[in-house]
């Protein structure tokens, strides 16, 4: 099971527990800081899965969590390295919110995949910026209407705790996605040299031992993993030296394996 089929299970495990339980059954799972003593540890890791309440738009993050999450950890990460990002992720939500929470309003409540969800979607985003949505919107521009109606929410209900989990949180956020190789593009955001899960090194071949040959035809084909082995050798250097290692040309290698890749 791939880590985001794992995460989307576990919110559906969250919605049956709402549906049984009720909303006041399952409120303990939810990050609610009444004060930083009375705070349940669990909760840091747990919010993304707890349901007091529940409405379209929970399904809604679930399915684009996992429409966006999918093709990131398909073709950027791999399941153990997406799994980190994640959990790194909703860490820094939760600190940032019970740092606000104690600094402005201790009667805040973060629960649902709602706001992991959205820093995945907007992580996605910044990733692929030209990317065209339908009605051939680039996908920066439906970054912007997403943040846009974010922040007008958090705005309209006061809810300044939130307002600032989001903005600081999208910009802790991104410095931790560079630590993991991605957001190339933006060389601004610093990258701690060696920083993040190492990719996995490419497997050395084995010698084979002596023995009856067996004849290859046409339908054994190595492109696929010649690309693979190849991806592996330019992330490493990536995790190793940092994403300004890399010369023009394999920079641009890099892409044209990752495009066949998910073509493939």
């Amino acid at each position: 099971m791939t880590t985001t089929w794992l995460v989307v299970f576990a919110s559906i495990v969250g919605l049956v527990l709402f549906a049984i339980l009720g909303g006041a059954g399952v409120a303990g799972l939810a990050l609610v800081q009444p004060n930083v003593a009375e705070l349940k540890l669990w909760t840091l890791l747990t919010w993304p899965f707890a349901y007091p309440q529940f409405g379209i738009f929970d399904v809604l993050a679930i399915f684009f969590f996992w429409y966006f999450g999918s093709d990131l950890e398909r073709n950027e990460l791999g399941r153990v390295r997406f799994a980190w990002l994640l959990v790194a992720f909703t860490a820094v939500l939760s600190v940032l919110a019970v740092f606000f929470g104690a600094v402005l309003d201790p009667s805040y409540a973060l629960f649902g995949l709602g706001m992991l969800e959205m820093m995945v979607v907007l992580l996605w985003i910044a990733q692929w910026p030209d990317r065209m949505f339908m009605f051939n919107i680039p996908a920066w521009l439906f970054g912007v209407i997403l943040v846009g109606i974010q922040l007008i929410q958090y705005l309209g209900y006061r809810s300044w705790v939130m307002l600032l989990v989001f903005v600081v949180g999208l910009a802790v956020n991104a410095f931790v996605a560079r630590q993991f190789g991605l957001l190339d593009r933006f060389a601004w955001i610093p990258q701690v040299a060696g920083s993040g899960p190492k990719a996995p090194k490419p497997a050395k071949a084995k010698k084979r031992r002596s023995g009856p040959t067996v004849v290859t035809g046409p339908w054994e084909s190595s492109t696929v993993s010649k690309d693979e082995q190849r991806m592996d050798e330019l992330l490493e250097k990536i995790h190793a030296e940092g994403a300004d290692s890399l010369t023009s040309k394999e920079k641009k290698e890099l892409m044209q394996l990752r495009e066949r890749r998910r073509r493939n």
